[in-house]
């Protein structure tokens, strides 16, 4: 379990907990409201969401034979015929996780998706700071990143929080496929980096209903689980906020 503390404003206090396993923390935290990624057990006040998720008991063997025929062929040819260079570190310096920020922020652009916003680099940099974010990247031979994935970590689990690649952005054939292999044999790399460190699982962070995002997920294998995600107020000034962020997404 993972837990990080932050101020929302000059009176709210907040506590992300990321895959809790049980309710102890209900009963301990001192904050005005609790965020919840990835409970392991069903909490009221949560949701159940799906996520994904790669057995890393398994032997390197089985791992891989658990990955589509097509996507290991992916990674073949990323390992034959390009010279890419991984990357993986568990201390990211500011520096690289503004680097990824900015890296991150074309890819939501051009896609129209959310982009990395200072909220966002201050939680990695929070999970940074107890050793729990993991970045891995790709590099071509002129130290160009080509892919970007990062995680958080508690030392059992590793929970995709963000992985980017401009290959949507590439309009040269050669270098689009390029962008694809490489972003295929990074993920295989972080599998036999987590398992090498002692982790038990690698989680997606989430399915969604997104076809193309939703197969590129499975095409790797693993095992579809039901966890439960979402925010519990403990004082009336997390009540205020839940209804604040209700209103402002329309629920």
């Amino acid at each position: 379990m993972i837990s990080i503390w932050r101020k929302l404003s000059v009176v709210v206090k907040m506590e992300q907990i990321y895959f809790p396993e049980d309710e102890s923390f209900l009963y301990s935290s001192s904050s005005d409201l609790v965020g919840i990624t990835q409970s392991v057990i069903p909490i009221k006040g949560l949701r159940p969401i799906e996520t994904l998720q790669t057995d890393l008991t398994k032997s390197e063997d089985d791992l891989w034979a658990e990955i589509k025929k097509s996507t290991r062929q992916h990674i073949r040819q990323a390992q034959k015929n390009y010279r890419l260079s991984y990357f993986a570190t568990d201390e990211p310096t500011d520096e690289q996780i503004h680097q990824f920020r900015d890296y991150y922020n074309e890819f939501a652009r051009a896609k129209k998706t959310r982009i990395c916003t200072s909220f966002n680099v201050n939680t990695m940099k929070l999970l940074r700071n107890q050793k729990s974010l993991f970045m891995s990247f790709m590099e071509t031979e002129d130290n160009k990143p080509i892919c970007y994935r990062v995680y958080a970590v508690d030392g059992k689990r590793a929970m995709a929080l963000y992985n980017a690649s401009h290959y949507r952005m590439e309009v040269d054939t050669d270098r689009k496929k390029m962008l694809s292999n490489g972003h295929h044999l990074q993920k295989w790399m972080d599998i036999l980096k987590f398992k090498e460190k002692g982790f038990l699982i690698v989680d997606s962070g989430g399915l969604t209903n997104d076809e193309k995002i939703r197969n590129y997920k499975l095409q790797f294998g693993g095992n579809i689980v039901t966890e439960y995600s979402g925010y519990l107020p403990k004082t009336v000034l997390g009540q205020l906020v839940i209804y604040a962020r209700n209103r402002s997404v329309g629920v």
